[in-house]
């Protein structure tokens, strides 16, 4: 099963996409367009092969050949990622954040006790990257130490 969204048998994508089931079957072949089958031997297209087929309709409306289709289609495709992906690195970020916010909670007690000339020691001291980085970051979290 694909996971966004809805699945289309051959006559449902032909009646969406406005196309013939003959058609379908034709980009099918040529590998425009994918299926999954299922154990009772029906295939189903995702909501992706109905967006590609619509796409394919569009290129064809602009007179391009199948082979000009198919080059675009596999450029469109290289550049294409996964959600999956997109998710799972959104997660590990969002877990690194939790991170540094426990560590500027941490911190942050240690720079209120500082006086203003230790202040600018310290701002002095440390790279304009990482100060701007807590700078930021407290910001993010609401307040801002440097005061």
């Amino acid at each position: 099963m694909y996971p966004d969204g809805k699945l289309y048998r051959i006559g449902e994508l032909a009646n969406v996409a406005n196309v013939s089931k003959r058609t379908i079957d034709y980009y099918t072949q040529l590998g425009l367009l994918t299926y999954e089958r299922t154990e009772s031997n029906y295939r189903f297209y995702s909501e992706e092969a109905l967006q590609r087929l619509k796409l394919i309709e569009l290129y064809k409306k602009e007179k391009l050949s199948l082979e000009e289709i198919r080059a675009r289609l596999q450029v469109f495709d290289e550049q294409k990622v996964s959600a999956t992906d997109v998710s799972h690195k959104m997660h590990e970020i969002f877990e690194q954040l939790h991170l540094v916010e426990d560590r500027l909670l941490e911190l942050k007690p240690l720079l209120s006790k500082l006086n203003e000339q230790q202040l600018k020691v310290l701002t002095k001291t440390m790279s304009l990257q990482c100060a701007t980085l807590i700078h930021t970051l407290s910001i993010l979290l609401g307040d801002n130490p440097f005061k």
